[in-house]
C-alpha cells in the first residue's frame, strides 16, 4: 500500500491569486470547472468548449493551487476561439463535463 500524501493548503497570497483570476475568468463568461478528469481510466486534459453557447473551461481538481494559477493565466492572455464547437445538453438536463469532449492527456 502506498501512502497518503497529505495536502497542503495554498498559501493566503496564491488563494487570492486564484480567486482574482477566478472572478477575471466569471466577467469574461467564462464558467470554470474543477472536476476529477478521468474516465475509462484513461487521464483528461481538460480545457474549453461551448455548451448552449456558453463558455466552460474544465481543470482537473488534483491539479495544485499553482497549476491551475498558471492555467487559467494562460486561458486569459488568449482570446476565446470563435470557432468552437457548440455542444447541446440534452434537455431537460443540465450540461455535464459528459457533454464536452475532452482530449485524453499524453502519459
Amino acid at each position: 500500500m502506498g501512502s497518503a500524501r497529505k495536502k497542503t493548503p495554498a498559501s493566503p497570497k496564491r488563494a487570492a491569486r486564484l480567486a482574482e483570476l477566478e472572478e477575471r475568468a466569471a466577467e469574461r463568461g467564462i464558467h470554470l470547472h474543477y472536476d476529477l478528469l478521468e474516465a475509462a481510466g484513461l487521464k483528461l486534459k481538460g480545457g474549453l468548449c461551448r455548451i448552449n453557447g456558453e463558455y466552460h473551461f474544465f481543470i482537473d481538481r488534483r491539479k495544485p493551487v499553482s497549476a491551475r494559477i498558471e492555467i487559467i493565466e494562460d486561458l486569459l492572455d488568449r482570446p476565446l476561439p470563435e470557432k468552437t464547437p457548440d455542444h447541446r445538453a440534452p434537455e431537460p438536463a443540465a450540461a455535464t463535463p459528459e457533454a464536452c469532449p475532452l482530449s485524453p492527456a499524453k502519459t
